[in-house]
Parts: C-alpha cells; sequence; structure tokens
C-alpha cells in the first residue's frame, strides 16, 4: 500500500492532467484563431479559469486530506463522464489517455482522502449531540 500511496500523489497527478489538459484542449484552440468571438476560444478560456486554475490552487495552496477529498470531488465526475462517453458512443484510441488521467486522478484522491474518518466524524457529531 505504501507504494501505491507514493505514486498516487493528488499534487502530482493534479498538476500532471492540468498541464496535459492545458496542452491537448487550450493550447490549440489559441493558436488556430485568437479572436474572442470565436467560440472555441471562449470556451479554451472557460476551461482554464474553471479547471485549470482550481486545480493548479489545489495542488499548490492545499494539502493532506481536503486537498484528496477536493480532487476526488474535481476528478471523480469528469472521470464517469468520459466511462459513460464511450460506452454510449464506443471505446476509441481518442478518449482512453484523457479517461486514464481523469482516473488516475480521481483515485489519487480515494487513496489520499481519509474516508473512513470522515464518516465517522459524522457519526461523532451525532454520538456528541445525543449525550
Amino acid at each position: 500500500m505504501e507504494l501505491t500511496e507514493k505514486i498516487f500523489q493528488p499534487k502530482i497527478w493534479l498538476v500532471i492532467v492540468a498541464i496535459g489538459h492545458t496542452i491537448a484542449t487550450i493550447i490549440p484552440v489559441l493558436k488556430d484563431d485568437a479572436s474572442l468571438q470565436n467560440v472555441e476560444v471562449e470556451y479554451a478560456i472557460w476551461r482554464f479559469v474553471s479547471m485549470i486554475i482550481p486545480m493548479l490552487f489545489i495542488a499548490i495552496a492545499l494539502s493532506g486530506e481536503i486537498q484528496a477529498r477536493l480532487t476526488t470531488v474535481i476528478a471523480g465526475p469528469i472521470w464517469v463522464m468520459f466511462v459513460l462517453w464511450q460506452a454510449m458512443d464506443g471505446l476509441t484510441f481518442e478518449l482512453l489517455p484523457p479517461t486514464l488521467l481523469w482516473g488516475i486522478l480521481a483515485m489519487s484522491g480515494v487513496i489520499h482522502g481519509n474516508w473512513e474518518d470522515f464518516s465517522l466524524g459524522e457519526k461523532r457529531l451525532f454520538d456528541d449531540s445525543s449525550e
């Protein structure tokens, strides 16, 4: 388990996915036509503001369980989206790399999130109020 915890560090995978997401989806759009009236450019800017900046913030400013839990909250739904997309449209090679990257990112959050303490904390909260 120690090797798994070393490999699946949320901080490292957040940076890897942020860089990969920027290279694969944002830079190509901005190189083609940098006009702000282009819908694809607006969408690229929206992805940068809504995904890249928060991922880098979580990787740099946070640590420990909160970083891992936020990583799971961000990456989990996106991984599920890719899996459902491939289940409905069929497996395609183009979607395998992002599916794997987002899956590894979500897994890193699950491994380091200490979810057992989270559920025990809620249970203790209710136990303390009844005494």
